[in-house]
């Protein structure tokens, strides 16, 4: 029986990135490790606009895992960050004009040892060889990421670019268009593979910059695969819907979609953090706070959260409830970019 292995790329959308080169705007930000909370130093950061031949702006963590990038304009723009021994993440979010941005809070998880890698999927011997193929080289491509050091056929390596990322997804996803239906679907384990090659394709789409298509396969595989219990599949299928459809403006539907989550479906409050950054992004303060709320209640030390939680209350004129939420940033992480601006903040307020 051949055997096939599905590895599902993550790409955690988070709260980050502004703007299209070269303006006056500019953009921070702080890489940590999400296991340990340590920042991470020289890891690279790199800010491009999802179509188009703008140069990608590149920068490296410091020892305290900062980062800043100057000479943005408003528009779309996404962030890519890597670091050896660290799974790549991906966020995307647009900048206004004059709009004060936050520090970018991102945490990188630790890559899986070989051992944690998930089991191979077995397969019929109906799906032919070079299907398999078709979807190995697809998943081989994708886990190339802007800033990756790539080896040569003639011993040599360079670093991918924006552009050549953006040109691995376009094959990868005619990689999978190619292979899906050559997979049949007459026994379970045939459903699960093609469900999983389903939302790669997904994944691939995105990062080639095509957003509507990728949603549209998400939203079909709803329909036939339906989430009702807390499967780590498909939560983070869900996850990723919801932020593509913040990033594509469509808040009611991401709204709809992670009010329907079972209760306790979310356990990690940079979840909501992220999601409450989106929608904050968006102009919609009264929605971020909720999901900043919920990362509280997750996590009652989460001082970004509360920041982000003021920004968006001082937006709702909850001037009471903001400086609340900036004083106990000061409390919880005094030394930190988020304590700085929640000073500042608080300085800007109507006295009590």
């Amino acid at each position: 029986m051949r055997k096939l292995t599905i590895m599902m790329l993550s790409l955690l959308v988070c709260g980050a990135a502004f703007a299209q080169v070269r303006g006056t705007e500019r953009l921070q930000g702080n890489v940590t490790d999400k296991a340990t909370g340590q920042p991470i130093a020289g890891a690279t950061v790199t800010i491009s606009v999802p179509s188009g031949s703008t140069t990608p702006i590149v920068t490296k963590t410091d020892a305290k895992g900062r980062w800043s990038a100057l000479g943005l304009t408003s528009g779309q723009w996404n962030v890519d960050i890597t670091a050896p021994g660290y799974e790549p993440t991906r966020g995307s979010v647009a900048l206004s004009a004059g709009q004060r941005v936050p520090p970018l809070q991102n945490q990188l998880t630790p890559e899986q040892k070989q051992a944690e890698a998930p089991q191979a999927v077995p397969t019929s011997p109906k799906v032919p060889k070079e299907a398999v193929d078709a979807i190995t080289e697809a998943q081989n491509l994708l886990k190339i990421t802007v800033g990756a050091v790539v080896p040569e056929d003639n011993g040599q390596s360079h670093t991918a670019t924006a552009a050549e990322v953006k040109s691995n997804s376009e094959k990868a996803a005619a990689d999978l268009e190619k292979a899906l239906p050559q997979i049949p679907s007459d026994t379970p384990d045939l459903q699960t593979v093609r469900i999983q090659v389903q939302t790669l394709l997904a994944q691939a789409y995105y990062r080639a910059g095509d957003l509507k298509k990728s949603i549209g396969i998400l939203e079909t595989l709803n329909r036939v695969d339906p989430f009702t219990t807390p499967d780590a599949g498909q939560l983070g299928r869900e996850l990723l819907l919801a932020n593509l459809y913040l990033e594509n403006g469509q808040l009611d539907e991401a709204k709809s979609l992670l009010d329907k989550l079972p209760a306790g479906a979310v356990s990690d409050p940079t979840v909501y953090v992220n999601v409450g950054i989106l929608f904050l992004n968006k102009k919609n303060p009264g929605d971020a706070a909720t999901y900043f709320s919920r990362a509280i209640d997750l996590d009652a030390k989460r001082a970004d959260a509360y920041y982000y939680r003021g920004l968006a209350e001082v937006q709702t004129k909850k001037n009471a409830e903001a400086r609340a939420d900036f004083e106990k940033v000061l409390a919880l992480s005094p030394d930190s970019l988020e304590a700085r601006d929640s000073k500042q903040m608080l300085d800007s307020l109507p006295k009590k």
